[in-house]
């Protein structure tokens, strides 16, 4: 027949009941119940039989030969039936490792052996209570004790409880680890130990982290926690606070910072490096990314200075979970923001080519490249007049080849970007846009002859901030320049050719952003023998 416990509070250290005095290490308050005799029940439930003496001596019991039911007995843990049992490895991401070896979920972590989680990795282990610790990316921990007692918990007990009654230590190696306590009856509370503490807890939820060799920051989020420091005062940690534990010092309580608003983090990502920010706040934050919304396979945990971005590389495509939250100046880290999102991101955009960004373009088709991208079998192209890309100019939709020529087009500002295609449809995003501009071309140029008749006064259209420069030569390719003008405004008096014949103008303007235009049209000029005269303005001007 099992024995009925009943576990006042759990267990702990018992308080003073009626005949039984407290007695100052870990016990299980046993309840007698018709037909015990003291011999008998400890018998089932000691290690060694014989240890009812010392049972008999704790509790001062003037008869052991005579004990009542309902009378309250407190039996040391120390004397109970306990056996070593196994935690279950329950879920693993990336590289998990059991004492250096790589573990997979369903693995057994044996009392004394070391559970390790690389970084962009991470591991949950289920207790024998049902209790879940979550092992941080870049973190250690070692399960230091981990028994089943062979006792059934009593009317006190709460919850669906396994066979026996389990005590379970950790030990933080290195890292971080967030223990969700199950609300079961145990033989004595959950502890996590630190080199500067030891946190004992019952049903609730919190973190344990450590902050070098120097201190440990924990946080309780739901429930309460005792936090005992090495060689200071513990103190009881309520849900909502947390505290920089040192040994030594006395935990000061803080409350925990709230969570902060994620509402301006976009829903879809489309670039393989996610970069988000959380404007305007004056804490450091810490961001985490999972595969599951439960939180179980964390593979990125990033601490992230006040007013920094945060960059997270190596996602694959698909719907990932993110958690954020403050973290105070002593390092006491805050209440969650959660938010879902999607990544996006392949088949990437190719890289352009041509035109380059902000090109400047004579008015004119122009011929677009990019390069080319091993996973794409088709290409998406786009040109608008605006980088929101509302108002398209021209699109295509299969192009096989990485280039395409924009018809001549007015002159303006123009927007293009590209996007990837997989054999099958698979379509990738938008690459960035990029600006490019077409300048008008310049206008013919026009011709005049002075009032006495002996100079040329040439002119065109120009703007009033350009530059213009001018050429004349004696041949239509202008290898034989025999006049040149860098000039302020549009217009001209080129000096007199000293021999009669055809003479052949042109002109350019030079941007104030140093953007120089093509050379305009050919201007062909006849200057007769007697040029003192007339000079003569052909009436053919030559193509561009």
């Amino acid at each position: 027949m099992k024995a009925t416990l009943a576990l006042l509070a759990g267990v702990s250290l018992a308080s003073a009941l009626a005949a039984a005095p407290a007695i100052t290490e870990p016990v299980l308050d046993y309840t007698v119940v018709a037909g015990d005799t003291l011999i008998g029940r400890t018998g089932m439930l000691l290690r060694t039989p014989a240890d009812w003496r010392e049972v008999a001596r704790l509790n001062r019991l003037p008869d052991p030969n005579r004990i009542l039911p309902g009378q309250r007995l407190q039996i040391p843990l120390r004397l109970l039936r306990a056996e070593p049992t196994a935690a279950l490895l329950a879920s693993t991401q990336g590289d998990v490792r059991i004492d250096g070896q790589p573990a997979q979920a369903g693995a057994a972590l044996l009392p004394g052996q070391r559970l390790s989680a690389a970084e962009r990795s991470s591991a949950v282990l289920v207790l024998g209570d049902a209790s879940r610790v979550v092992l941080a990316p870049g973190s250690e921990t070692q399960l230091t004790e981990h028994r089943r007692y062979a006792v059934t918990p009593g009317p006190g007990a709460t919850g669906q409880q396994p066979d026996g009654l389990f005590a379970s230590t950790m030990r933080l190696v290195r890292g971080g680890i967030e223990v969700l306590a199950s609300k079961l009856t145990r033989a004595k509370p959950l502890e996590v130990t630190t080199p500067t503490a030891v946190i004992g807890v019952r049903g609730t939820e919190y973190r344990v982290r450590l902050d070098g060799d120097s201190a440990t920051g924990t946080e309780v989020l739901a429930g309460m926690v005792q936090a005992d420091p090495a060689r200071a005062p513990g103190t009881v940690i309520p849900g909502g606070h947390g505290a920089r534990l040192q040994a030594g010092v006395p935990p000061k309580l803080v409350a925990l910072p709230a969570a902060p608003d994620v509402a301006g983090i976009p829903g879809r990502f489309e670039r393989p490096l996610v970069r988000l920010v959380l404007p305007g706040e004056p804490l450091d934050w810490r961001v985490q990314v999972a595969a599951d919304p439960a939180f179980d396979r964390v593979i990125r945990d990033l601490r992230v200075g006040a007013g920094a971005e945060a960059r997270i590389a190596d996602l694959d495509d698909g719907v990932w979970h993110m958690r954020v939250r403050r973290i105070d100046a002593e390092g006491i880290e805050g209440f969650d923001a959660r938010h879902a999102f999607t990544l996006k991101a392949r088949p990437e955009p190719p890289p352009l080519a041509s035109p380059p960004a902000h090109a400047k373009l004579p008015a004119g088709p122009v011929d677009l490249a990019w390069a080319a991208n091993l996973e794409a079998a088709s290409y998406r192209v786009e040109v608008a007049h605006d980088a929101r890309f509302e108002h398209i100019v021209r699109r295509w939709s299969d192009l096989s080849a990485p280039r395409a020529t924009l018809p001549a087009a007015e002159p303006g500002s123009y927007h293009w970007r590209v996007a990837s295609v997989r054999a099958g449809g698979d379509v990738g995003p938008w690459g960035d846009g990029q600006q490019f501009e077409l300048r008008p071309l310049p206008t013919l140029p026009q011709g005049g002859i002075s009032g006495d008749g002996k100079q040329v006064e040439l002119r065109w259209e120009g703007r009033t901030e350009d530059k213009q420069q001018a050429e004349l030569a004696r041949d239509a390719a202008f290898n034989d320049v025999v006049a040149r003008a860098e000039l302020g405004e549009a217009r001209w008096a080129p000096p007199t050719p000293a021999q009669p014949g055809r003479y052949f103008f042109r002109y350019r303007a030079v941007e104030p952003d140093g953007f120089t235009t093509p050379w305009s049209g050919t201007l062909a000029i006849d200057v007769p023998r007697d040029w003192r005269m007339l000079w003569l303005l052909a009436p053919l001007v030559l193509a561009l």
